[in-house]
């Protein structure tokens, strides 16, 4: 399959495309080689055992009582560290005032990049301009 499209174009791809898409990673093994790579590298950057720690902390002091708002805060937690540009894990300060860092480490950004690219280019041809 090659479609050539624009950074822009693939941000908005028409659902039947993505859905293709997704249906040629399930059956070659893709989803679940992106899905341990992406385990993986999580797990031995801290990153998950931070995140654990930080669910745990929600829960603890009554901020969180549902996995739903565990979730909720979490991701909240990591887009705000993500946006602000913490320090890579690991270099932070470590504010428990305000969650400690939970940016994902520019490492696991980087290859896990990689991974879902190289899958990618097993069931698409990808052009760059």
């Amino acid at each position: 399959m090659s479609i050539p499209l624009t950074p822009a174009q693939a941000s908005a791809l028409p659902s039947s495309l993505r859905n293709s898409i997704y249906s040629s990673l399930l059956s070659s093994g893709g989803i679940r080689s992106i899905e341990s790579t992406l385990t993986q590298l999580l797990q031995s950057s801290g990153f998950q055992a931070q995140l654990r720690g930080y669910i745990t902390e929600l829960f603890r002091t009554g901020q969180a009582t549902t996995a739903h708002e565990a979730y909720t805060l979490a991701m909240n937690r990591i887009k705000e560290c993500m946006r602000e540009g913490a320090a890579t894990n690991g270099h932070a300060s470590g504010d428990e005032e305000s969650g400690g860092d939970l940016r994902v480490p520019d490492s696991v950004v980087r290859e896990g990049s990689k991974v879902v690219r190289r899958e990618l280019e097993r069931v698409v041809d990808i052009e760059m301009d």
